[in-house]
């Protein structure tokens, strides 16, 4: 199992760069660089430009809604994802490794998802239209997902401090625990982004840095069915991020 596929979302990032883009927060060119860095060469799974998706976007999304015109949709091991079951979207986004991306259309009756199809140097975006329902996003608001972090944070960092590794393949926790801290954190966020979603991201990447830092650098699997866990945590922290930045995008 690929662990940093479960705990690292580039996707937060993408969708919180479309919402700052959409509001008119950040520019084509800048929202273009972003994305380079955050997932390669992109185009269009038809292998048109990634040009025509933005505009596309643009002529579709609901800037007015009174909810989240961009929305961040992620699921794990026995977590469906919340698109429509059966649904060529909902499997692709299942297994791809990343999640989707929704964009509210101005017609109530469609909803737009964008799904990633990622190697090693190229995003290809799937772009599906649904004309029914999507299912209910679960709203948890930022202050109650970093409440859920900040405990899961206090109990993961004390099992590291319990186990007291001092081996060749890690002879420091705390300083590996802060170096994937600062690989999960680039290529970074909009300047328009909100301290609140920020400090909300921070703490994702600091769990998500310390899950990775037992499991995978310490190859320890003994706290599995603690530190598995925080796996939802992390995913529903990066959700609620993305929803409340495009909320104060909208004001």
């Amino acid at each position: 199992m690929d662990m940093r596929a479960e705990v690292w979302s580039p996707l937060q990032n993408t969708a919180v760069w479309l919402g700052a883009w959409l509001y008119g927060h950040e520019s084509t060119d800048d929202l273009l660089d972003a994305l380079r860095d955050l997932g390669g060469s992109q185009e269009l799974a038809d292998a048109r430009p990634l040009t025509d998706m933005l505009a596309g976007l643009r002529a579709v999304a609901d800037l007015k809604s009174e909810e989240p015109v961009v929305r961040l949709v992620l699921a794990g091991p026995g977590e469906a994802i919340a698109l429509p079951a059966g649904s060529e979207a909902a499997a692709m986004a299942s297994t791809n490794g990343a999640g989707a991306v929704i964009v509210r259309d101005a017609d109530r009756e469609h909803a737009h998802v964008l799904v990633p199809e990622i190697d090693a140097t190229t995003t290809r975006w799937h772009w599906f239209t649904h004309t029914h329902p999507l299912p209910a996003a679960a709203w948890v608001s930022p202050g109650e997902a970093d409440a859920l972090l900040t405990q899961a944070t206090e109990r993961a960092a004390r099992m590291i401090e319990a186990l007291g590794y001092r081996t060749d393949a890690l002879a420091n926790p705390r300083l590996t625990v802060g170096a994937l801290s600062d690989f999960y954190d680039t290529p970074g966020l909009p300047s328009a982004v909100p301290a609140r979603a920020a400090k909300l991201f921070a703490r994702a990447d600091r769990v998500a840095a310390i899950v990775e830092t037992v499991t995978a650098r310490m190859g320890d699997h003994s706290l599995d069915p603690q530190l598995l866990g925080l796996w939802r945590h992390i995913r529903t922290a990066r959700m609620a991020g993305v929803t409340y930045c495009v909320a104060e995008f909208s004001r």
